[in-house]
């Protein structure tokens, strides 16, 4: 064990859940060099992608999430009294000072194995509104840090609720366009347009966005670069074919940095973690809500930025014919007129919390020290 504080971040599943952790854990050790962080995610392909990138030791461990149907809960069951017991055993061998929370069923476990104990423990709820593992853990947590003032209230704690944003990376700011376009074999004087489905792709925005490939010659002034996940990368190219050196098809890029200090429009889900990194870097967007969770939290998130000005919405139909449809008049739009990106960009800044990762670090250390 070394001498700084030792944390453990618990969760994992998606991007969205690991991206703000990360960025909390970065914060930590620019303010605390010696402060030895861990952490405790699900063994799904993405979380090994993500942290793959990262100093931080991890402990992968078989989770099942939640199923509404009743015949999967004994399995559930006994998946969770396992995960509890392998919870408790990891906390008892690292022996952490805090435990942070990330969100999904994941983050359960080691939460609650600290709650029991009696650590501070800390949760990340970045989503307007909170999933069933942050209820749950809420109530015993030291401090719930939330994304958007219109969660605080709908949060039960014995703890704190900060709203404090969504903690982004550092490593997002302060890129020259002209090195982005270069380390991406972009063309640096054109504009570009991103389009991309976060961490895990977004399928029918990628086959909308592929079936207006024919349409996109018409800007000869634009590029895109499509980011189209690593399940998806394949279709996307054969798709697109390679006789348009404009369109760039990547399945997956890690400095994300690159990408956002090239964009000029970006097409993108409205998850938490998107959320905030178009707001804090000021980037005009069209947002396609993710349509499948049963609380349509990203439908809340657009309509949150497109209400103050900042971004365009265009509703996922689940067919991709009609999704193109509906998304090229928005895009095409956006695309000629300079002015109104530039307005929405400025929008989406007011609306943005790029300090969040520091204050959530700055929280955490202080209980743990």
């Amino acid at each position: 064990m070394g001498e700084g504080p030792r944390i453990l971040f618990a969760g994992g599943g998606t991007g969205g859940h690991l991206y703000p952790g990360l960025a909390v854990a970065d914060a930590m050790m620019k303010l605390v060099p010696e402060t030895e962080i861990r952490f405790y995610v699900t063994r799904r392909a993405i979380d090994r992608q993500v942290l793959a990138a990262h100093p931080y030791a991890a402990e992968y461990v078989e989770v099942r999430g939640f199923s509404p149907k009743p015949w999967t809960w004994p399995g559930l069951a006994l998946s969770m009294l396992r995960n509890r017991q392998q919870a408790g055993r990891y906390l008892e061998e690292f022996r952490p000072q805090a435990v942070v929370g990330l969100g999904g069923f994941g983050s359960y476990a080691a939460t609650r194995a600290a709650q029991r104990l009696g650590l501070p423990n800390f949760v990340l709820n970045p989503d307007l509104v909170v999933g069933r593992a942050n209820r749950r853990l809420a109530r015993r947590a030291t401090a719930v840090f939330v994304q958007f003032a219109e969660t605080a209230a709908t949060v039960r704690t014995r703890g704190r609720v900060e709203v404090v944003g969504c903690p982004i990376r550092e490593s997002l700011f302060g890129i020259d366009r002209a090195e982005a376009c270069r380390k991406l074999e972009l063309d640096p004087a054109r504009k570009t347009l991103v389009v991309t489905g976060a961490s895990l792709g977004a399928r029918s925005v990628n086959q909308a966005v592929v079936m207006l490939a024919e349409r996109w010659a018409e800007f000869a002034d634009w590029q895109i670069l499509h980011l189209a996940g690593r399940e998806n990368a394949a279709e996307v190219r054969a798709a697109v074919g390679s006789t348009k050196p404009f369109y760039n098809v990547r399945d997956y890029v890690e400095e994300m940095g690159l990408v956002y200090a090239a964009t000029d429009l970006i097409v993108a889900r409205s998850g938490a973690g998107s959320v905030a990194e178009i707001t804090a870097l000021g980037l005009s967007s069209v947002l396609v809500p993710y349509p499948f969770h049963r609380d349509r939290h990203q439908e809340q998130h657009a309509e949150l930025l497109a209400a103050a000005g900042a971004a365009e919405i265009v509703l996922d139909r689940l067919d991709a014919r009609a999704n193109a449809e509906a998304l090229w008049p928005v895009l095409s739009k956006l695309m000629k007129d300079a002015d109104r990106r530039k307005t929405m960009a400025a929008a989406a800044k007011k609306l943005g919390h790029p300090e969040a990762a520091r204050r959530v670090a700055e929280k955490i250390l202080g209980a743990a020290m």
